[in-house]
């Protein structure tokens, strides 16, 4: 059976990663960071790590800035978006999607702790669409 989709809660945020082959000739994991705003979840930012053109947006229920992910410069983009994680990078990365109060409330060290999770998640849904398959 194929795994389709992961929760993890951390430090104030909720990270959702579902599969998605529903976009045209196109797939991959799509990683959604949720939090609470104004008591209502409210999704801050969406990483597309897609096959054919990777995406990911800062406030996708708002402005919904998008950027392409370059691969010669960023290397697979689950990859770079791991590393994000990894480098304490998601409270900056929310308060750019213009979520300052939600960004200055995220517990890092409970995210940090919750990345070896994250990772096995992640890699867990991939692996199970695409066993033999390499990623470009």
């Amino acid at each position: 059976m194929r795994r389709h989709e992961a929760e993890v809660e951390a430090g104030g945020v909720s990270l959702t990663m579902r599969y998605r082959d529903d976009v045209g000739g196109d797939s991959g994991l799509c990683i959604e960071v949720y939090a609470d705003v104004d008591g209502a979840p409210t999704e801050l930012l969406r990483f597309d790590c897609f096959r054919h053109t990777p995406h990911y947006h800062y406030g996708p229920m708002g402005r919904d800035e998008r950027i392409m992910f370059d691969a010669t410069a960023d290397g697979d983009p689950l990859d770079w978006t791991l590393e994000r994680f990894q480098r304490g990078r998601l409270r900056a990365m929310i308060e750019r999607a213009g979520y300052p109060g939600v960004a200055a409330a995220v517990d890092e060290a409970a995210v940090a702790a919750a990345l070896p999770r994250l990772i096995d998640e992640a890699r867990a849904i991939v692996a199970a669409h695409e066993p033999h398959e390499a990623r470009p």
